[in-house]
């Protein structure tokens, strides 16, 4: 009972506070209609203005409310559909509403703690929403794909174009060093495990370490939810509003409601969809004309000899790009879906199985899965839901990224000329050895290596939820809810790997075959109560109060066992009886303890909201366990309604201050000892490199924000705009220790980073006439980063290639987006370690538009993303090896022209452009592989017909037929010289963002779908 003595005297205070029962009360009654239409609106929620909660309107769209006595205003809402208000006198007992559609989203609610939510039109920090309608306009390979360039102040990218997911989400910039960059997700309540975790490839491509390496295309787990049950993602970005999440929310909170049954008979709802897919953007590859122009680069004798075969005197070029990543193989979904309700109970239930081709051989996904969610209401006090997610996610994601084996296609491919058919089966059913880039086991053949190997990723996952509300007092004036959530979030995944000692890079570590297993299970549990006490005075200058307390308990345990076997037996593909064995055996446990209070108040007709609360987190990964740390908010707002003329329907203006934090890392306090191997056939332990911190606390974000929202001309135009100003003091930051000591660091608190930045929208219908509309809406997102101190020397982030290919550094007074890299920049030309570029967009703005035309709707997303460099590596090897496709062209007087600020590089001479590239590299500056990232991309496109009700008709008990044509990232526009700018070897990473080698090439997908609703 200790651990919540807190929460459960926090709750009696509100339960035992003092009301005075308000006896006389009437009901109200209604029905609530579609504008236009005069359709009746199931599930619309009735409640007096000011109150959290109220009733449901049926599947007639009626209801029946208890208000005061006297004059009261009713309000009626719905997601999607802009909230009415009814002021009824004293003996006024029916409001009827009828309801328009909220075309520009301008409203909806926002969470502004654990059990209490607000308008959003009264909202007091930037609020980001999209609903379900936007969110599967266009399928894509994990739910990020999908809210990708639909948020405000959200860099959502892919870190390849593997299938199955794998993409990283950026909240208002980088705001930590070594700790958690991603966000907080939460689905329905209940937090859930983003992890990205390794399969184990680099057993196979040996990028790094010995059974796993986050340069091994990994997916994040959020590619297990299937988009199509989300009702609305609500992305918390502030400080202010993150405050409610503690010491897990400074990188900001992804809230995710999923479908709800409402009331009437059960409605079924079929979705069939097919699509393809083919390579968006190829490398291209030098064309060699004779064999005198190609031998040069083959690259040793074995080379040579092939070379003189099949040039005779002239080459043949192959296509090996587009053999290898060119299968368009359908990929197919099918969705079915139940919803309704009858009396007491409301339920929502799905199937869905997904199955997507890869574009490479051998490549592709799969998820199926099944979710339920039942709500129901066990007496006139207690209601209950409940929800449970079941799903199978299947992944074969071929290789890519880094490789030291010769295996990895686009790295091996810049190595070797073009001009052997590789792709040709033999009559020993072997495929052609690769003869160039050494003709040895340093070398293979892709086409033969990815039909041999296994490369597989399993994930089962579950996931449920069970939250109880009690209503302890309802009056006309005072409401007292008391409610307990609880939920779990398990997932047990296994990798498997297995590469045969027959191919051709095999011997290069001295043994034949490799075999990998790779097994990780992973639990998260939390638990809350929350206590929300409404009170609803009759008084012309205060609307509402509500005071909220509540508690949560959480545990997140994981556990990863991995084991690498190399010098297999024939026919043996597993790592028992390896001639060599590589194990792993990770565990992590994290407990977190909370409790809560915030205050909201609303004033004036809702012109004036205010809010002010703190969370306090206390967690097993602090040095002190037992100390709460304390994250304080505070927000307002005011709106002025119809200020100056009526062609301004409304200005707020809005201002929150509030800490969130970061905590530290796993083992942060603790680590003492090491294993020290084997001494004399015994154990032993060592004093370990890193020495844990008994003082270690959460990083702490102060983030200040203000803004400007505005609608115009009737809801035709609205503009929102925010300026925040984030600073995060007590950063996780290795500590060099003195060598005398024998260890080697440790982990402190110190130092400061800071982000400024703006983000805009502006929503607006620029045409509506007739059965025509046009809907348009521009998001904008800018910020510059900085270090402004560190206690410790300046040093390279983790998680790159050095100087030579460049990397973050965290150099107080300095940008931390800049990228540090060797140049030429030093006394008299010579080569240092430098500042060279900022791997920051100057910005990233979207352009979203909807035409309509009677039942025919189109939609298009365009995504602009301007300056921002990036290190291509590929381009690098490519130009080593020879094989860029403009490696012949003209080169310039110099490949960098000399600015105010920094000189030209070296002289081209006589040097073709893909020479001149590597001669200057070679001479030690890395500015000419430090490319622009600039890009236009068309991320989304779809076409959708509602086809007439007769059509529905003809398929048996069929009420509704929607056929829609859709296509996902279909043109990118870009001077960038490799398959995509947004792309990252290190998969998700606060820093070093900006690093492309032989990736997973991209892939442009289409899809037919047809919807039948029963």
């Amino acid at each position: 009972m200790g651990r919540f003595s807190t929460l459960v005297t926090a709750v009696a205070v509100v339960a035992l506070l003092p009301f005075r029962a308000d006896a006389q009360t009437r009901d109200v009654t209604g029905k609530v209609t579609m504008a236009g239409t005069g359709q009746p609106l199931a599930e619309v929620t009735v409640s007096v203005v000011g109150q959290q909660l109220g009733v449901r309107t049926n599947e007639r769209g009626e209801y029946r409310l208890r208000v005061p006595a006297g004059e009261v205003s009713v309000l009626a809402r719905q997601l999607g559909y802009k909230r009415q208000t009814i002021r009824l006198g004293p003996n006024e007992n029916t409001a009827n509403f009828v309801l328009e559609k909220d075309v520009l989203q301008l409203e909806g609610v926002t969470v502004t703690g654990a059990a209490t939510t607000v308008d959003r039109r009264v909202a007091a920090t930037a609020v980001a929403t999209v609903n379900a309608a936007e969110l599967n306009r266009v399928p894509a390979r994990s739910l990020e794909g999908n809210l990708a360039g639909k948020v405000a102040g959200a860099r959502i990218s892919d870190n390849s174009g593997a299938p199955g997911g794998g993409a990283h989400v950026q909240i208002r910039g980088a705001t930590s060093v070594l700790g958690q960059g991603d966000p907080l997700y939460v689905v329905d309540g209940v937090i859930i495990s983003n992890a990205g975790i390794s399969s184990g490839a680099s057993a196979i491509t040996r990028a790094s370490g010995t059974t796993g390496s986050n340069q091994d295309q990994v997916v994040n787990r959020l590619a297990d939810l299937n988009p199509n049950d989300v009702e609305s993602i609500e992305v918390l970005k502030s400080a202010a509003a993150t405050a409610i999440y503690g010491s897990r929310a400074t990188n900001g909170v992804v809230v995710i409601t999923t479908k709800k049954g409402s009331a009437g008979q059960t409605r079924w709802n079929l979705t069939q969809r097919v699509g393809t897919q083919q390579l968006m953007r190829s490398l291209g590859h030098r064309q060699y004309a004779t064999l005198n122009d190609v031998l040069p680069w083959v690259d040793g004798p074995i080379g040579e000899a092939a070379a003189r075969e099949v040039c005779t005197p002239n080459c043949t070029n192959y296509d090996w790009q587009g053999q290898l990543y060119g299968r368009t193989d359908p990929s197919y979904e099918t969705l079915l879906s139940a919803s309704g309700g009858a009396g007491n109970t409301r339920y929502f239930a799905s199937l869905n199985d997904r199955q997507e081709s890869g574009i490479m051989i051998n490549t592709g996904a799969r998820r199926t899965g099944g979710r339920i969610n039942l709500d129901q209401t066990l007496s006139s006090k207690l209601t209950a839901s409940m929800g449970l997610d079941v799903t199978r996610n299947f992944l074969q994601r071929g290789l890519g990224n880094n490789n030291n084996a010769g295996v990895s296609p686009t790295y091996t491919f810049g190595y070797t000329p073009a001009i052997v058919d590789l792709n040709r089966q033999l009559e020993n059913g072997r495929y052609p050895l690769m003869p160039f880039d050494g003709g040895g086991a340093g070398t293979a053949n892709p086409f033969e290596v990815l039909r041999a190997i296994q490369s597989d990723e399993s994930v089962f996952r579950q996931a449920g939820n069970l939250r109880l509300n009690y209503s302890a007092l309802s009056t006309a004036r005072h409401s007292v809810q008391v409610s307990t959530l609880m939920g779990y979030d398990r997932f047990q995944q296994e990798g498997v790997q297995y590469s045969p000692n027959f191919l051709q890079f095999e011997p290069a570590d001295g043994f034949l075959g490799t075999a990998g297993q790779n097994n990780v299970s992973s639990l998260q549990t939390n638990a809350g109560m929350n206590a929300v006490w409404t009170w609803t005075p009759a008084t012309s200058w205060l609307t509402s109060l509500t005071t909220s307390v509540g508690g949560t308990y959480e545990r997140q345990k994981q556990e990863i066992y991995r084991i690498r076997g190399r010098g297999l037996l024939p026919t043996r593909r597993i790592a028992a009886g390896a001639q060599d064995i590589a194990t792993e055996d990770n565990r992590t446990e994290f407990r977190d303890q909370s409790y809560y209070v915030n205050e909201q108040a609303l004033l004036f007709d809702e012109k004036l909201a205010l809010n002010a609360g703190f969370r306090a987190d206390r967690s097993s990964a602090n040095g002190d366990r037992e100390r709460f740390y304390l994250f304080p908010k505070y927000s307002g707002s005011y709106r002025f309604v119809k200020p100056l003329t009526d062609k301004i329907d409304e200005i707020k203006v809005r201002g929150a201050w509030g800490q969130s934090g970061n905590r530290p890392r796993f083992g942060d306090r603790d680590i003492l000892y090491a294993d020290g191997g084997l001494i004399g056939g015994q154990n032993s332990l060592v004093s370990a490199g890193l020495l844990g911190n008994t003082g270690i606390k959460p990083e702490v974000m102060n983030e200040l924000e203000f803004g400007l929202d505005a609608a115009f001309l009737k809801s035709r135009v609205a503009i929102e705009f925010t300026r925040y100003q984030r600073r995060i003091t007590d950063l996780l930051l290795t500590f060099p220790l003195p060598p005398s000591s024998g260890l080697g660091n440790q982990i402190i608190n110190g130092g400061q980073l800071s982000v400024l930045g703006n983000e805009a929208v502006l929503s607006l219908i620029p045409l509506r006439r007739g059965k025509f509309e046009w809907t348009s809406r521009i998001i904008y997102n800018a910020n510059v980063q900085y270090t402004n101190d560190i206690p410790v020397p300046a040093f390279p982030v983790p998680g790159s290639f050095g100087a030579a290919y460049g990397r973050n550094r965290i150099t107080a007074n300095t940008r931390s987006s800049y990228i540090w890299s060797n140049a030429p920049l030093g006394v008299n030309g010579a080569v240092r370690d430098t500042i060279t570029y900022d791997s920051n967009p100057i910005h990233i703005t979207t352009f979203n538009n909807d035409f309509t035309f009677g039942r025919f709707t189109v939609s298009a997303l365009v995504d602009w993303r301007a300056g921002g460099a990036v290190s291509n590596m590929t381009n690098n090897l490519w130009d080593e090896g020879g094989n860029s496709r403009d490696f012949d062209a003209a080169a310039p007087a110099s490949i960098i022209s000399a600015t105010a600020n920094q000189p030209a590089s070296a002289a081209c001479g006589t040097r073709t452009l893909g020479a001149c590239r590597f001669f200057t590299f070679n001479g030690g500056d890395t500015r000419v592989y430090m490319q622009n990232g600039s890009y236009v991309k068309l991320r989304e496109v779809t076409l959708n017909y509602d086809a007439p009700d007769a059509w529905a008709k003809k398929l048996p008990g069929a009420k509704s037929l929607r056929f829609n044509l859709s296509g996902r990232n279909l043109m990118m526009w870009t001077d960038y010289w490799g398959f995509d700018p947004e792309f990252n070897n290190f998969g998700n990473q606060n820093f070093n963002r900006f690093i492309d080698l032989a990736p997973f090439p991209p892939s442009r997908q289409f899809f037919l779908s047809v919807d039948v609703g029963f």
